[in-house]
């Protein structure tokens, strides 16, 4: 059984890498930490329009996404000239 779990996970990991490699590159260059980028990935975010969809509190409550997550994609919005509403 352990080794099922094994390769399931390794499998999983492979597949993350593989999803966050599709990220928008505007998100990629904000510096997230690689667990706020796997919270994007787990809630189908791979566009600063697909982040959008949003609010901050829904975000803020993925795991592992922490606040200095947020706080870094809030910095990265205002350079774009977007101001997250929700």
């Amino acid at each position: 059984m352990s080794r099922c779990n094994l390769q399931l996970n390794q499998h999983l990991q492979q597949e993350m890498a593989h999803r966050c490699q599709q990220l928008d590159t505007r998100i990629l260059s904000w510096g997230l930490a690689s667990p706020a980028l796997r919270a994007l990935v787990s809630l189908n975010i791979n566009t600063v329009e697909d982040l959008l969809s949003y609010t901050r509190k829904e975000l803020a409550g993925a795991h592992g996404m922490g606040d200095t997550g947020i706080q870094r994609i809030e910095a990265g919005l205002l350079a774009l000239g977007i101001t997250w509403d929700k």
